[in-house]
């Protein structure tokens, strides 16, 4: 078994996280080889070895963002009839840790969250993001959701602090995630997009945002109010749009409760598939990583890894 550490993430408060549960871990988990994640590390070349070896168990210790660049490696690095023998577990050590929501108390490790328990296994979905840079198309993977617009863009600075952020990333992150998104209120233009869903119903909207979600849990406290269903084969779909910043803050509010108005600026929808085009390049994120296009498509591979649930 591997565990994938990242002392990196949250700020880098994960090492003190750690530190807390490194014994109890160890103690728990037998032959369980460390990777610390740094500059120097490959990780595709870790999966190759894991690989040589017969070892299909990894760990991911760190944030959402950890896990999101374990898993883009390991699907491009496994061939898709191999990727349904290797298993997934992780321990969140990150910022916001919303691969581990809703939290239980049987899955924390000295009031840390994890899901290590190899035994207990489901094959989720997982979202593809087909992606158009110059004249040339990439793929990207993530389990959790994806967003354009208000979220993506505050996202982009949380990845890309100022001082102030900085410092509430490292020590409250609950306060830095509500800077994070005030800040980007009151900076945030909508951008004209035309949305295409599986159906090859057209439509053009000013995105205030547009969240593409397998979980509704997207950042801190703040959560939509549909139920997480990983093997379905199906997006939840919640767009805003032609919003002012007054509009985004109510927005703000609704989702820290865990709500989503009803409105003539608001739509929800379930699909398979959707497309977003726009004349100019707009932000997409995706399990709290960033990428810029002006052409994307989304898309699910149905019940295609197998990660931990407790």
């Amino acid at each position: 078994m591997y565990l994938l550490l990242n002392t990196y993430a949250g700020g880098g408060s994960a090492k003190k996280k750690w530190e807390q549960i490194e014994s109890a871990v160890q103690k728990n988990i037998n032959e369980v080889k460390i990777i610390n994640l740094d500059n120097s590390v490959d990780t595709s070349k870790v999966i190759q070895e894991a690989e040589k070896n017969d070892d299909k168990d990894f760990i991911i210790a760190g944030g959402d963002g950890t896990i999101n660049f374990f898993l883009n490696d390991l699907i491009n690095t496994i061939g898709s009839k191999e990727i349904v023998k290797y298993k997934i577990g992780a321990i969140g050590i990150g910022s916001s840790n919303d691969f581990h929501k809703p939290g239980h108390n049987e899955n924390l490790i000295n009031g840390i969250p994890a899901k290590i328990n190899f035994n207990s296994c489901e094959q989720r979905d997982v979202g593809m993001i087909k992606y158009k840079v110059g004249s040339e198309f990439f793929h990207k993977y993530f389990l959790l959701n994806a967003s354009m617009g208000v979220t993506a863009e505050a996202n982009n600075l949380f990845n890309n602090p100022d001082a102030v952020l900085k410092f509430l990333k490292k020590h409250i992150t609950g306060l830095a995630i509500l800077y994070a998104a005030f800040r980007t209120i009151f900076s945030y233009s909508n951008f004209e997009a035309k949305i295409i869903f599986d159906s090859y119903e057209t439509y053009s909207f000013n995105i205030s945002n547009l969240s593409i979600i397998k979980s509704p849990n997207i950042s801190g406290d703040l959560s939509y109010p549909s139920d997480a269903d990983y093997q379905n084969g199906l997006y939840d779909i919640y767009l805003t749009h032609s919003m002012n910043k007054l509009d985004l803050i109510t927005l703000l509010k609704s989702l820290a409760n865990k709500d989503f108005p009803k409105n003539d600026k608001t739509k929800y929808c379930k699909t398979s598939k959707i497309k977003v085009t726009a004349v100019k390049d707009f932000l997409i994120e995706f399990d709290g990583e960033t990428i810029s296009t002006n052409y994307a498509e989304f898309s699910i591979l149905n019940k295609y890894l197998n990660i931990c649930t407790n």
